[in-house]
């Protein structure tokens, strides 16, 4: 199995974690999480600029959109993007300028996530804080994956019409799907796979041990859903918003993030220490 500089196989002795003969507990996950974070604070950086990235992409949408350049309406949209998305661009769809600059805005999103993204797993695997990924192929590669990550996002979720119940149905079965895709990323980091076979290789990864990956999911659901329902009180509220308000929201949910690919990429390198190259 290909092991690229910089993985936490390959750090020195002194970073390195030996594994417990039945695999990595979430106990054992969470430890060696926490201990990467509260060493390596700056990590939170990579998700902070991603989601400043996807703030300023939205803005191009909300501009070309016409609609009120204030700061109250414009953070109160951006809060629920993927309903504003929905309300505007797939209720009477038509292919306007606004739907190319929306189209444009999105690449740019997935692209700085990409050129982002690529780096921040390397940080946090290693002992470095990277500021670009390692080869062009890789944050193409990325860059894709993002791009079919969120069109499936746009056309299974948004423009969904159906009753409660099947929206609900609906949103299990997108959940499962996340978590069978939920290693391809950091595949086509570590292991510098293409999309194709990041795919087949997060599937192996995730078969061979289901049940943390699950419960991983479930906890920063849990967490990112609680977070969201306070802020919504605010955004959704009649006053103006205090410019400190959306701060807060863009550190939390990098926090949220950051601690969501701690758990997972160490999860990720007990897995793959255990289970053979596809």
């Amino acid at each position: 199995m290909l092991r690229p500089q910089g993985t936490i196989a390959q750090q020195p002795r002194r970073e390195a974690y030996k594994l417990s003969p039945g695999g990595a507990t979430i106990a054992e996950v969470v430890r060696r999480a926490w201990s990467r974070l509260i060493r390596k604070q700056w990590l939170i950086v990579y998700p902070l600029a991603v989601s400043i990235i996807d703030a300023l992409a939205f803005l191009m949408v909300y501009a070309a959109n016409g609609d009120r350049l204030h700061w109250t309406d414009f953070f109160a949209a951006n809060f629920d993007r993927w309903q504003y998305l929905r309300d505007h661009f797939f209720s009477g769809f038509s292919f306007t300028s606004t739907l190319g600059i929306a189209v444009a805005a999105g690449i740019v999103a997935c692209l700085g996530a990409a050129l982002i993204r690529a780096p921040y797993f390397r940080a946090i695997a290693g002992p470095n804080y990277p500021i670009a990924p390692r080869r062009w192929e890789e944050a193409l590669n990325l860059f894709v994956f993002y791009v079919l990550y969120n069109l499936f996002a746009l056309v299974v979720l948004i423009p969904s019409s159906t009753g409660s119940l099947g929206v609900g149905a609906l949103w299990a079965v997108v959940q499962v799907i996340l978590i069978l895709v939920a290693f391809t990323d950091y595949v086509i980091v570590f292991e510098e796979l293409s999309i194709l076979r990041g795919l087949r290789r997060s599937l192996q990864l995730v078969r061979h041990r289901w049940p943390p990956v699950v419960i991983i999911f479930i906890v920063v659901y849990v967490v990112d859903f609680g977070f969201n329902s306070l802020y919504s009180h605010y955004y959704n509220g009649q006053g103006e918003v205090f410019v400190l308000l959306p701060v807060s929201q863009f550190l939390v949910q990098s926090l949220i993030t950051l601690i969501f690919d701690l758990l997972l990429i160490f999860l990720y390198e007990d897995i793959r220490r255990s289970s053979p190259a596809g």
